[in-house]
C-alpha cells in the first residue's frame, strides 16, 4: 500500500510541475503578446483583463494590481471609459478579497464619477455589479439582491459582456445559497454556467461549475436523495475534467478547489467502492501538490489532508490518520492569516481521534486548543463583523448623501421650474410693456442718435484740434532748428572772417617790415586755406548742423563764443601752435585753454579734446 501511495504521489508531483510550467508559460505567453508594438488597442485591453483576472484569481494581488495601473494608464490615454471602469472594477474587487473595504468604497466613488458623465449603460452596469458585489461581502443580502435585480434584466438583452452576465448571477447564487434557498440559487448558478460557457472563459467556467456544486449540495443536504448526490458528483467533475483538459487556462487555484469538491462529495457515497477511494486518495494527493506551489492555500492543502485521514479512520488505520491530521495542523499553523475555523475543524478532530485510542492527555491537550481557537475564531469573526458594519455604515451614510443630493437636486428642478414660470409671466408683461412704451422707446432712441451725432462731431473737431496743435508744434521745431542752423553759420563765418583779418593785420606789418614779400605766394596759401575751411565749414553745417548746440549739452559748464571757437579749430583738426599763429597768441595760451576746455568737458589730462569730439559728434 505504502509502495502504491509513493508512486501515486510521484506520479502526480509529475503531473502537477507540468501544470505549473503550463500555467506559467500561459502567462508569459500573454506578456508576450502584450509586448508587441504592433498590437491594437482592443487587444491590448484584452489582454490585460485576461492578466489580471488570472493574477486575482491566483490571490496575486500584488501583479494584478500592476496590470489595473497599466490598464487604467491605456484607458486614459485612449479615453476609453469602458476599460477604465472595468479596471477600477477589478481593483475593487481585489478589495474586497483582502477585506479593504474602505478602499472598495474609494473604488466605487471614482466609478460613480466615470459613470456620471456617461450615458451608456454598460459602465454604468460594472458600477452597479460591483456595488452589489461589495454589499454582499458586506452581509446585506437585501441590498445586494436589489442593487443587481436593478440592472440584471436590461443587462441580460446585451448581446455580449459574458463575464459581467456570469458574475453578475453569480452574486444572487451567493446570496440564495447564504439563506439557504438551494432552488433559487441552483437558478442562478445554472444562468451564471451558461453565461460562462458564452464567455469560453474556462477558469470562468470551473468557478460556475463550482458554484453549482454548491448550490446542488444545499437541495442533497435536504433531500438525501442519492439521485442528488450523484448529480452533485457529476457536476463537480465536470469542474476538474476542465481544469484537467486546460491547464494552462485555469489557475492553480481553482483546480485545486474542484479536486477537494469533488473528494468531498464523493465522502457521502453510502457504500465507496476501492476504486472510489482511490481515487479520493488520488484527489488529496494531487491537492496537496498543487497546493505547494499556490500562495495562501493551506487551508485547501490541509483539507485534503482531513479528508484523507478520514478515509484511513474508516479502515482503522488510526496511526496513518493521526500523520494526515498532524501535517495539516502543522500546514495550517505556516499559513499567514490564520484560519481559525480549520484550526478549530482539525484540533477537534485530533482530540476525538486521540480520545478514541484512549491518549487522554493528548486529547486534553488538542481540546484546550480547539477552545482557545474557538475563541480566536470567535474574535476574528466580531473584528470582521465589526469591520463589516463599519464599512456598511459608511456605504449607507454614503447613500443618505447621495438621496440628500437627488433630494436637493429635486428641489432645484422645482425652482427651476418656478423660475421659468416667473421668466414666461415677465416675458409676457415685458411684451405688454414693450407695446405701451413703444412710442417713448423710439423717442429715445431718436434722441440717443442725435446726442450720439452731436458727441462724434464734437470729437472731430477736437481731433482737428489736436492735429492743428502738432502742426504748429512741428513748424516751431522746424523754425527752432533752422535758427539754431543760422547761428551755427554766424559762428563759422565770424570764425572765418577773424581769420582774414588777423592774416591782413600780419600781411600789414610784414610790408612794413619786409618790402620783399611774395604777395602771390601768400594770396595762394590763403585761397588753399579758404578751400579747406569752406569744405570744413559745409561738413560742419550739412553733417553735423548741431555741432554747437552738442557741445554745449555735453559741457558741464557754460562755453563761451571763444571756447566755441578754440572747439571748432580742434574740431577741425589744428594742432596748438597752428591755432596760436591763427589767433596770434602764444603756444602756452593755447594749452591752458585746452586744459580749461578739459575740465568744462570732464575729460581727463590723457584724454584728447579733438576724439572726444569727433566720438560726441557722430
Amino acid at each position: 500500500m505504502k509502495t502504491l501511495l509513493t508512486y501515486i504521489s510521484f506520479f502526480f508531483t509529475c503531473g502537477i510541475i507540468n501544470s505549473v510550467c503550463a500555467q506559467n508559460a500561459y502567462i508569459d505567453s500573454l506578456k508576450v503578446e502584450l509586448s508587441k508594438d504592433n498590437l491594437s488597442t482592443n487587444n491590448k485591453f484584452d489582454l490585460l483583463n485576461k492578466l489580471i483576472e488570472y493574477s486575482r484569481t491566483s490571490d496575486e494581488y500584488k501583479q494584478a494590481d500592476q496590470y489595473i495601473n497599466q490598464q487604467i494608464k491605456l484607458a486614459k490615454k485612449e479615453q476609453n471609459q469602458l476599460e477604465l471602469v472595468k479596471a477600477y472594477v477589478q481593483r475593487g474587487v481585489s478589495y474586497d478579497n483582502q477585506q479593504l473595504f474602505q478602499k472598495t468604497q474609494k473604488s466605487l466613488d471614482t466609478i460613480q464619477k466615470i459613470v456620471n458623465e456617461s450615458n451608456d449603460f454598460i459602465p454604468k452596469a460594472y458600477y452597479k455589479y460591483l456595488l452589489a458585489y461589495h454589499q454582499l461581502n458586506l452581509g446585506d443580502y437585501t441590498k445586494a439582491q436589489k442593487t443587481t435585480l436593478n440592472f440584471i434584466s436590461q443587462l441580460e438583452k446585451v448581446s455580449k459582456e459574458y463575464h459581467l452576465k456570469s458574475k453578475t448571477n453569480y452574486i444572487l447564487y451567493g446570496i440564495h445559497a447564504v439563506l439557504n434557498d438551494e432552488k433559487s440559487s441552483i437558478i442562478y448558478a445554472e444562468k451564471s454556467l451558461k453565461n460562462a460557457e458564452e464567455s469560453k472563459d474556462k477558469n470562468l467556467l470551473v468557478t460556475a461549475y463550482a458554484n453549482l456544486g454548491v448550490a446542488q449540495s444545499l437541495k442533497y443536504h435536504k433531500t438525501k436523495d442519492i439521485k442528488d448526490l450523484e448529480k452533485l458528483i457529476d457536476t463537480s467533475k465536470k469542474a476538474v475534467e476542465i481544469s484537467q483538459r486546460n491547464p494552462y487556462k485555469v489557475t492553480k487555484y481553482n483546480h485545486a478547489i474542484a479536486l477537494l469538491n469533488l473528494s468531498d462529495y464523493q465522502l457521502y457515497l453510502p457504500n465507496q467502492s476501492v476504486s472510489i477511494k482511490e481515487e479520493i486518495k488520488t484527489n488529496c494527493l494531487q491537492i496537496i501538490e498543487l497546493c505547494k506551489t499556490i500562495p495562501n492555500a493551506q487551508n485547501v492543502s490541509a483539507g485534503a489532508l482531513g479528508i484523507l485521514s478520514k478515509l484511513a479512520i474508516d479502515v482503522n488505520q488510526l496511526f496513518l490518520a493521526e500523520t494526515y491530521l498532524l501535517k495539516a495542523n502543522e500546514t495550517l499553523l505556516t499559513q499567514n492569516r490564520k484560519d481559525y475555523y480549520a484550526l478549530l475543524s482539525n484540533t477537534t478532530e485530533l482530540a476525538d481521534l486521540y480520545h478514541q485510542r484512549e491518549e487522554f492527555q493528548k486529547a486534553f491537550n488538542f481540546q484546550k486548543k480547539a477552545t482557545d481557537y474557538s475563541t480566536e475564531l470567535y474574535n476574528q469573526d466580531q473584528a470582521e463583523t465589526t469591520k463589516r458594519l463599519e464599512a456598511q455604515f459608511q456605504s449607507e451614510r454614503k447613500e443618505v448623501e447621495l438621496k440628500n443630493l437627488e433630494a436637493k437636486n429635486k428641489g432645484l428642478k422645482k425652482e427651476r421650474i418656478l423660475y421659468l414660470f416667473l421668466a414666461i409671466l415677465g416675458l409676457t408683461g415685458v411684451f405688454f410693456m414693450f407695446r405701451t412704451y413703444h412710442f417713448r422707446l423710439r423717442y429715445s432712441i431718436g434722441r440717443e442718435n442725435q446726442l450720439n451725432a452731436e458727441k462724434q462731431e464734437a470729437n472731430i473737431k477736437l481731433k482737428l484740434q489736436h492735429e492743428e496743435q502738432a502742426r504748429l508744434q512741428a513748424e516751431q521745431e522746424l523754425l527752432t532748428l533752422q535758427q539754431q542752423k543760422l547761428q551755427d553759420e554766424v559762428l563759422v563765418s565770424q570764425l572765418h572772417l577773424e581769420h582774414k583779418n588777423n592774416v591782413l593785420k600780419e600781411l600789414k606789418n610784414k610790408i612794413k617790415n619786409d618790402s620783399s614779400i611774395n604777395l602771390k605766394q601768400v594770396i595762394r596759401e590763403e585761397n588753399i586755406f579758404d578751400s579747406d575751411f569752406d569744405s570744413t565749414k559745409f561738413r560742419i553745417q550739412e553733417l553735423h548742423p548741431n555741432f554747437f548746440k552738442i557741445l554745449n549739452e555735453h559741457s558741464k559748464q557754460k562755453l563761451t563764443p571763444l571756447d566755441l571757437k578754440y572747439c571748432s579749430y580742434i574740431y577741425l583738426g589744428m594742432d596748438t601752435k597752428q591755432i596760436a599763429n591763427l589767433l596770434n597768441i602764444e603756444p602756452k595760451s593755447v594749452r591752458m585753454t585746452k586744459y580749461r576746455l578739459k575740465q568744462k568737458f570732464g575729460l581727463t589730462k590723457d584724454e584728447e579734446l579733438n576724439i572726444f569730439f569727433h566720438q560726441i559728434i557722430a
